[in-house]
């Protein structure tokens, strides 16, 4: 009941597709309501004026072939009036005669409009036809033009403006009247195909994706793409296999994280374990046995690399969980400098140079905590692979550019491998070293995203590496 009421006030929403739809074609029939009846109205009075020059014409033939002249006023009125014609002259070959004299005591002090019908353009033909209609006024009308039959001949007649606005009145209701009929019947049957063809099929997939929005996991009502070849047809495509692609990215973020909150408590438990055996190695490794004098070692470096990893799957889990706070950035590689030191003269595993390059002044935005643990990922591995080198040096620069931080770690070092490019962002792929986890640049990578920031492989060579991380600067 629920999805039938959402419907319905989908459909009578006053800013849904179909309303819109049907103003916009009722709009556009009255536009071309407009653009018909306004020339016809023209050209209807064009048509009226002429007939009144012909019906003159004709009459001025009959009464010359009656009397034999054009004295008799009296049958000239007649003749005359059944047109609505006022006055008559007839000009043949430069020579004008009056045919009818109109009544000069009605015409005293009249408006009067020279019409020439045979010089008028659309324009004035629209603009006189509009101005007769809405006039209230009374005025008369000189019109001047040559009968159809009669190209030698030309006919000045005098009419009255209210038969003609009379006219006009009755063509505009018999025209808007049959204009409307069949604007409606065509308004709707492109209302009712446009409906059918394109608003109702996106309807139905806007109410798809509303309701996958809703209920992802509901897979009776993923959308069934239609055979249509056009572009409606094609996102129905998109969107379904969008859809596929969605529900499978959610069950298996479903089992990760199932996964992931089992990993958690291994985890501790298992950093626990590995705590006390550390605790149990160091005993070890004093005792005066030299079998286990040689074996003590390589015991502390495999549960070194468990509680890293331990460490580092711990970390990469939190990568996005960030708190914002300024602090100077040239402290914080101090920082990282020291530790890799310290961590060298211990292990002595890669004595090489850290270089602290970023201005004293410089302060960095975001999460302190995880962009010491990102950078020192970086540096570290840097420095590990610059293990054995003569000369190896790690730089660590801070520089603007427009509204951001780029931070860049450099070595001067062979260069990545072929084989690390492909997965060198990947959990658990990209490590090319033994042992190796690949979460390092992860975490980087993930943490970077977290402040709306990224990390990318700026340069790998034969003189070096260069990982740039571009951070905002608030």
């Amino acid at each position: 009941m629920a999805e039938r009421k959402d419907k319905r006030s989908w459909h009578f929403n006053t800013r849904s597709l179909p309303v819109k739809l049907l103003l916009c074609t009722i709009l556009f029939v009255f536009i071309a309501e407009v653009l018909v009846f306004v020339p016809s109205v023209a050209k209807y009075r064009a048509v009226w004026l002429q007939e009144r020059i012909e019906r003159a014409y004709v009459a001025s033939e009959s009464l010359e072939m009656a009397t034999g002249d054009f004295v008799d006023g009296n049958k000239a009125a007649r003749l005359f009036s059944s047109a609505e014609i006022l006055g008559v002259t007839i000009e043949r070959k430069g020579q004008s005669q009056l045919v009818l004299a109109p009544d000069l005591a009605v015409l005293h002090d009249a408006k009067f409009t020279n019409i020439n019908l045979g010089k008028s353009s659309v324009f004035d033909l629209v603009g006189d036809a509009m101005s007769v209609m809405f006039s209230r006024r009374q005025e008369y009308f000189f019109v001047e033009s040559k009968p159809v039959g009669a190209k030698q001949v030309m006919l000045e007649i005098i009419i009255d403006s209210n038969p003609l606005r009379r006219a006009l009145w009755d063509y505009a209701k018999n025209i808007i009247a049959v204009s409307l009929f069949i604007s409606l019947i065509v308004a709707g049957l492109v209302y009712f195909a446009l409906s059918h063809l394109f608003v109702q099929p996106m309807l139905r997939l806007t109410e798809n994706i509303a309701y996958f929005q809703r209920r992802p996991e509901d897979s009776d009502r993923l959308l069934l793409p239609s055979n249509r070849k056009d572009e409606i047809g094609e996102a129905e495509r998109v969107v379904a296999a969008m859809q596929g692609e969605i529900r499978a990215a959610l069950r298996q973020r479903s089992r990760l994280a199932t996964l992931g909150e089992g990993m958690s408590k291994v985890n501790h438990d298992l950093r626990n374990v590995l705590a006390s055996a550390v605790l149990m190695s160091d005993r070890l490794a004093k005792s005066d046995d030299p079998r286990v004098q040689r074996l003590a070692p390589k015991l502390v470096q495999a549960l070194d690399r468990a509680v890293a990893l331990c460490k580092a799957t711990v970390d990469y889990g939190r990568a996005d969980n960030i708190q914002k706070e300024r602090f100077n950035g040239f402290d914080m590689v101090d920082e990282i400098s020291e530790a890799l030191h310290s961590f060298s003269n211990r292990s002595n595993e890669f004595p090489v140079i850290i270089e602290n390059n970023v201005h004293p002044d410089i302060d960095l935005c975001g999460d302190r905590l995880h962009l010491y643990r990102a950078l020192l990922n970086l540096t570290r591995n840097a420095a590990e692979a610059l293990s054995g080198q003569e000369g190896a040096k790690v730089e660590i620069s801070v520089a603007e550019e427009g509204e951001n931080l780029v931070v860049r770690v450099a070595d001067n070092g062979p260069g990545l491998p072929e084989a690390a490019l492909d997965n060198l962002f990947v959990p658990f792929k990209g490590s090319q070293k033994s042992g190796g986890t690949g979460l390092g640049l992860a975490i980087a990578y993930e943490t970077a995203a977290a402040h709306n920031g990224a990390l990318e492989l700026e340069r790998s060579d034969e003189t070096g590496t260069v990982f740039k991380m571009t951070l905002p600067k608030d």
